[in-house]
C-alpha cells in the first residue's frame, strides 16, 4: 500500500486586499495497489484495472466565502475523499471511469457538512461487429459560472460563483461500409446538462436535455482524387421549467479535390435552419457555403483554412499544427452559433495530457509507454488538467462565439515550457429562453483574453523548479475584471521516497466594481512521503 503525506503552509499578504485568505493544510493521500483482472474469451477478452484512493485534508482559511473584509468568516475545513479509478480495455470495448466523493466539514459560522461528487467517465463498445456501436460519457465538475466574480481555484471555498455541472450523453450508432464506394453512419444522441450552486439550489439557466439525429455518408477508397460527403443533423433541446425549446437542422455536403496527395481544395455547402427568435429580427436560417484548402506537407505539419458565409454574415476557420523533435505548436480559430450547454458537452479546453502526448510522440513512439511518461510528468510537476481557457459564462441565450486558441510546448534536456493563449468573444443572438440566467448585461456581450506560461526547470535528477504565470482579462457592457496569478515552486527529492516542495503563489483581481478587488499571497511547503 502506497501512502503519500503532504504538509502545506500558506500565508497571504494584506496590501489593499478585499478578499484575503490564509490557509494551513495537512493532506494525506492513500493509494491502494491496483487490482488487475484479465478476462479470457477470445474476441471478448478484456483487462480490468481498479485503483481505489483516499484523500484526507485539513485546511484553515480566514475568508471561506471570498467576500470583502467586513463580511469574511474564518473556518477549519476537514476533507475526506474516497475515490476509485477504473479502466477496462478489450478488443470491442474501452471504458475509463474516475470518481471521487469529496466530503468537506466546516467549523465556525459556516459549520456544516458539504459533499461534492467528481466524475469523469467515457466508454465505447462494438455491440455487433462492424455494424452496431455505442458511445457514452458522463461528468460531474465544479466550476465558476462567471468571470465577473470571485474566482475560486478549488472546491474548499464557499463561493456563490461556484456551481456544480453534471452532463451525460449516450450515442448508439449504426455503421456500414459499402465495399469501396462509401461508408455510412446513422447516430442518435441523448444528452443532458444540469447545474446546482454551492447552496444546493437548482438553477435552471442551462438545465436541459437534448436529442440529436445525425446521418453521414462519406466516399470510400474508390475515390482518391475527388472525395465527397453528405450530412444531415437535427438537434432538439428542451429547457427545464420553460416552454421554450431550441431546434436546429442542417443539411449539406462537402467536397475535397486533391491536387497532390497532400494538398486539397475543400468546399462545403448546404442549408441550416434555427427556430429561435433573433434579436435583430432577421431569420436565423439560410444557405451556407465555404471554400478553402487542406495542406499536410509532412506527418508533422498541417494547415487548413476556410472562408465562407452563413446567415449571420462572413465566416472563417483556421487550424494549424506543427511538431518537431522538441516542440509542438497549434493554433485554431472558429466561429459558431452555440449555447452554454453545448460548450459543456463539447469543451473547448486544451487537454494537457493530449498536448504532452503529441510533444513526446517523436521521442517515445510506443503509445502505452508515452502515456505513462505523460501521466508521470503531470503528477510530478503538478500540472493542471487543461491549459488556460475562458470561463464558460452561464447563460440560456443563443450566442455567436468567435474564438482563437494557440499553444506551444517546448522540451529540452532540462527545460519544459508550455504556453497557451485564448481570445474569445460572445455576442447574444436571442433573448433569454426562460428560467434564471446570468445577468443579461454580463451575458449579452462579453470578451475574454488570457493565457498562461508554465516553465519547468530540472537542475538535477533530484531537484526541479516550476514557474507559472496566468492572466485573464474579461469585459462586458458594465464590468471589466482582470485576474493575474503567479506561482513558483522548488522541489527536491530528499530520499528516494521523500520529496519536499516549497511554493509561493500570488493572486490578484482588479475590477472597475470596487467589491471585486482582492489579492492573495501564499507560501506553501509540501512533504511527499511514499512507502
Amino acid at each position: 500500500m502506497g501512502v503519500t503525506m503532504v504538509r502545506r503552509v500558506a500565508v497571504s499578504g494584506t496590501a489593499r486586499s478585499k478578499h484575503k485568505v490564509r490557509a494551513i493544510s495537512f493532506w494525506v493521500a492513500s493509494t491502494l495497489p491496483p487490482l488487475v483482472i484479465t478476462l479470457a474469451g477470445g474476441a471478448h477478452a478484456a483487462e480490468w484495472k481498479i485503483t481505489p484512493t483516499v484523500n484526507l485534508t485539513e485546511t484553515y482559511t480566514d475568508n471561506v466565502n471570498l467576500v470583502p473584509d467586513a463580511q469574511k468568516q474564518s473556518s477549519f475545513i476537514t476533507q475526506v475523499s474516497p475515490g476509485i479509478d477504473f479502466t477496462a480495455t478489450g478488443a470491442q470495448a474501452k471504458i475509463k471511469v474516475n470518481y471521487q466523493m469529496q466530503n468537506l466539514y466546516y467549523t465556525g459560522d459556516s459549520n456544516g457538512l458539504k459533499t461534492n461528487h467528481l466524475l469523469n467517465a467515457l466508454g465505447s463498445t462494438e455491440l455487433v461487429k462492424d455494424l452496431f456501436f455505442l458511445d457514452g460519457t458522463a461528468a460531474i465538475t465544479q466550476q465558476n459560472q462567471s468571470p465577473f466574480a470571485a474566482q475560486a481555484t478549488d472546491n474548499l471555498n464557499l463561493s456563490n460563483n461556484r456551481v456544480e455541472v453534471r452532463t451525460y450523453s449516450a450515442s448508439p450508432a449504426l455503421r456500414h461500409t459499402f465495399n469501396q464506394f462509401a461508408s455510412a453512419e446513422l447516430k442518435y444522441t441523448r444528452d443532458s446538462v444540469a447545474t446546482t450552486n454551492s447552496n444546493n439550489a437548482v438553477g435552471n439557466a442551462i438545465n436541459s436535455t437534448g436529442d440529436t439525429v445525425a446521418v453521414t455518408v462519406n466516399s470510400g477508397t474508390a475515390f482518391q482524387q475527388l472525395k465527397w460527403g453528405l450530412q444531415y443533423n437535427n438537434q432538439k433541446t428542451a429547457f427545464d421549467n420553460s416552454a421554450n425549446s431550441l431546434e436546429s437542422t442542417t443539411t449539406g455536403g462537402n467536397l475535397s479535390y486533391y491536387l497532390t496527395p497532400r494538398f486539397s481544395l475543400t468546399g462545403t455547402g448546404g442549408y441550416e435552419k434555427n427556430n429561435y427568435i433573433a434579436l435583430d429580427g432577421k431569420s436565423p436560417s439560410g444557405a451556407y457555403w465555404s471554400a478553402g484548402f487542406d495542406w499536410e506537407p509532412t506527418e508533422r505539419t498541417s494547415l487548413a483554412l476556410n472562408a465562407g458565409r452563413r446567415f449571420y454574415g462572413s465566416s472563417y476557420s483556421l487550424r494549424a499544427t506543427e511538431r518537431t523533435r522538441s516542440t509542438a505548436w497549434s493554433i485554431a480559430y472558429s466561429e459558431d452559433i452555440t449555447t452554454t450547454r453545448q460548450q459543456f458537452l463539447v469543451p473547448g479546453s486544451i487537454n494537457t495530457s493530449a498536448y504532452l502526448n503529441s510533444l513526446f510522440l517523436t521521442s517515445i513512439p510506443d503509445p502505452i509507454a508515452r502515456q505513462q511518461t505523460v501521466d508521470s510528468f503531470i503528477r510530478s510537476y503538478g500540472l493542471p488538467a487543461s491549459l488556460a481557457v475562458p470561463i464558460n459564462t452561464f447563460s440560456n441565450q443563443v450566442f455567436l462565439q468567435k474564438g482563437l486558441q494557440a499553444s506551444v510546448a517546448i522540451t529540452g534536456v532540462s527545460n519544459t515550457v508550455l504556453l497557451s493563449f485564448f481570445n474569445t468573444r460572445r455576442n447574444a443572438q436571442s433573448a433569454a429562453l426562460g428560467g434564471n440566467s446570468t445577468d443579461p448585461s454580463l451575458a449579452d456581450n462579453s470578451h475574454q483574453v488570457g493565457g498562461s506560461v508554465l516553465w519547468n526547470l530540472v537542475f538535477s535528477p533530484r531537484t526541479s523548479a516550476n514557474f507559472n504565470i496566468g492572466y485573464n482579462h474579461s469585459t462586458s457592457p458594465l464590468l471589466i475584471d482582470t485576474n493575474k496569478t503567479f506561482r513558483t515552486a522548488l522541489s527536491h527529492d530528499l530520499q528516494p521516497k521523500l520529496k519536499a516542495t516549497l511554493e509561493y503563489r500570488h493572486t490578484q483581481q482588479d475590477s472597475n466594481f470596487n467589491l471585486g478587488n482582492y489579492k492573495e499571497n501564499a507560501l506553501s511547503v509540501f512533504l511527499l512521503l511514499g512507502f
